[in-house]
């Protein structure tokens, strides 16, 4: 019994403690007139550009700042939270925080002090939800709502969580229309490229594994953003190159073939290749 008090104790002087660090943050945030103050081991920064656009540039060029940091944010809601989770912070501190943030917060193991919680985070005239917040409604983790701020939809998502649950191989979505397809490798994508460019110009790609041929491909075709279980560190360089947004489960140096003992066929014939129009042509004549 007496070492349950005890660790009740000290819940109750940790709670207490971080109360009043998360106040005493709050309050040089409001007396500062700022957005966002980050506390990196006794190094302070203020920050005060409109929504999550200080966060998207953190995030993106000074990841340091907060990894292991200690944030106060004037309003915390999904953009927020997902953006300081990315960016490994270590408490957060805010007058209000949304309740899918502070979800989204304890899911990722990160002590939230607020001073108020609501439903979802409204836009600042109180008219209508906060335009950030509507973005991510349907997102369901941090990854996703990173993402989708910095240009992903939320349909190249639910695309790959159907692909893998109907066992397809390749979804493509352009003006409304969602094409599926089952044919093992490239096949499907040289047949669109040939048949029914229009498809995938300006297209939302869910492919299972993409290699150097596939992104080739995809790329020529004008495909604009692509969701993949799979993909290999040639065809994601590639995407980036051309500008296309590119979402992967997982990257690998290499395709492997079926049996595993070597590169994918398609990838080996065009791995020394610069120009993606030349890797179309070869691929092209190999195929047919």
């Amino acid at each position: 019994m007496r070492h349950y008090m005890i660790l009740a104790a000290l819940f109750v002087i940790t709670l207490t403690a971080c109360k009043h660090d998360g106040e005493k943050m709050l309050n040089a945030l409001e007396e500062q007139g700022v957005g966002m103050i980050i506390d990196n081991h006794g190094e302070t920064t203020t920050y005060n550009l409109p929504g999550v656009q200080d966060l998207l540039r953190l995030t993106a060029e000074e990841p340091e700042r907060l990894k292991g940091a200690v944030v106060a944010d004037k309003r915390v809601g999904k953009a927020a939270a997902c953006l300081l989770i990315e960016g490994g912070v270590k408490r957060v501190n805010t007058p209000l925080v949304s309740t899918p943030a502070r979800e989204m917060l304890e899911a990722a193991g990160i002590p939230l002090y607020a001073r108020e919680e609501i439903p979802l985070m409204v836009n600042m005239d109180g008219t209508d939800l906060c335009p950030m917040e509507k973005k991510l409604l349907d997102a369901k983790t941090p990854e996703q709502c990173a993402a989708i701020l910095r240009g992903a939809t939320i349909e190249g998502f639910q695309m790959l969580d159907m692909l893998n649950e109907q066992g397809l191989s390749l979804l493509v979505y352009n003006n409304g229309e969602l094409t599926t397809h089952a044919n093992r490798g490239i096949q499907d994508l040289l047949q669109l490229i040939s048949e029914h460019p229009e498809r995938l110009d300006g297209a939302v790609a869910a492919d299972k594994i993409i290699g150097k041929s596939a992104a080739a491909i995809m790329i020529v075709g004008g495909v604009k953003e692509v969701h993949t279980n799979l993909i290999c560190t040639p065809a994601r360089e590639l995407f980036e190159k051309e500008g296309v947004l590119v979402f992967a489960t997982e990257e690998v140096p290499m395709i492997l073939n079926r049996d595993k003992s070597g590169m994918c066929p398609m990838d080996t014939q065009i791995a020394n290749i610069e120009s993606i129009d030349e890797c179309v042509a070869v691929l092209r004549g190999i195929i047919h």
